[in-house]
């Protein structure tokens, strides 16, 4: 009983800043694979299970341990962990938040502006040019032929039971939104 008792007194590290440290709860170093984090959570397991440990902390305790290996156990939900470790903020829960932002190496932000820089200087090839040119075209004739069928269909010919209202009035809808869209797209560009 008294030995018991013994292994049971041990401190179980303290939150300090109100932050969690799985590792340190359960006793492990950062670079611990994943043999010796399941070791070290069966120690404890052991010592501080409600069923086995009289302690009076031994539940919450317990829980903390288990906390600490459902994370360190499974490897994505350890990378996150570490990269919150890392880059993240604790709250008063001691939970880690992941918080988004600059990062210390300032790597990100570089990529960012260089990849803005480029887009700023960017000139579309000859190709890409004629390739617009020609989808303009294409849906410009598109819109105009539903348009012009419409009418042909309501004055020339026109079918039993099919309205060519419809198609004069989509081939106009159309056709109006994408001149627009079209002189926006070249506003942008100059």
């Amino acid at each position: 009983m008294i030995f018991s008792r013994a292994l049971c007194n041990f401190d179980v590290p303290q939150v300090q800043a109100f932050f969690m440290n799985y590792y340190e709860i359960l006793g492990v170093d950062v670079n611990a694979n994943a043999e010796s984090i399941k070791r070290a959570f069966r120690n404890r397991a052991k010592l501080l299970h409600p069923d086995v440990s009289r302690h009076s902390r031994s539940v919450k305790e317990f829980q903390m341990i288990n906390e600490a290996y459902q994370i360190l156990s499974n490897t994505e939900k350890r990378r996150l962990y570490d990269l919150r470790l890392a880059h993240g903020k604790a709250t008063r829960s001691g939970r880690v938040y992941y918080r988004p932002g600059a990062t210390t190496n300032g790597y990100a932000q570089q990529h960012y502006y260089a990849y803005k820089k480029k887009q700023e200087t960017y000139q579309p090839s000859r190709f890409e040019k004629m390739f617009d040119q020609f989808l303009f075209f294409f849906m410009l004739m598109a819109g105009l032929s539903a348009i012009f069928y419409g009418i042909y269909r309501a004055v020339g010919e026109p079918i039993e039971g099919v309205n060519p209202f419809l198609g004069i009035f989509f081939g106009v809808v159309f056709t109006a939104l994408f001149l627009f869209v079209w002189d926006k797209k070249q506003r942008m560009d100059h």
